[in-house]
């Protein structure tokens, strides 16, 4: 048996409840705190990055022996820095230098790098590109403190290479 519609408004269940206020000012202090806060830690924070290049695309057939090099490219040299769990080797069109160990404490000798690539500008000062041949098991943090020291040297365009095999 329905109710008539007199009856139904005094009958229904939402008449009976009190309508109640949220109340949202815990929410608004935390907005208020919190949005000021996350703007000044997105000023604050800056993204490094590091400019590199990758060698060159070749498809079959081609290669660096294929054409002759222009005068001014004749006074280069193609500097390669292997970097290996035993230290540094610098190689550069057919020469091999010796071998810069690791120091005794087991880190890199960047020092030694350092003095051998900038004796490498005084002779070809035209020179500003490298190429840095890493092992697998080689930290990252020593890729990156090489790279400073290529840059530091005047070599600002630095390759990187596969690892040795």
């Amino acid at each position: 048996m329905a109710f008539r519609p007199s009856q139904r408004k005094e009958k229904a269940l939402s008449s009976l409840i009190e309508a109640e206020d949220i109340d949202v000012t815990s929410l608004m202090n935390m907005m208020v705190i919190l949005i000021p806060f996350l703007i000044s830690m997105a000023v604050f924070t800056e993204v490094a990055s590091i400019n590199f290049s990758l060698p060159p695309a070749t498809t079959e057939g081609e290669g660096p022996g294929s054409e002759p090099l222009p005068p001014e490219e004749a006074d280069k040299l193609d500097i390669s820095i292997a970097i290996t769990s035993t230290g540094f080797t610098l190689a550069g069109t057919g020469q091999i230098l010796p071998t810069i160990q690791k120091l005794s404490d087991g880190k890199y000798d960047l020092e030694a790098l350092n003095r051998a690539l900038r004796a490498i500008k005084m002779h070809y000062p035209n020179q500003e590109d490298i190429v840095l041949i890493i092992e697998q098991a080689i930290f990252y943090e020593d890729i990156v403190n090489v790279m400073d020291i290529c840059r530091d040297a005047q070599f600002p365009n630095i390759g990187l290479s596969g690892g040795i095999q």
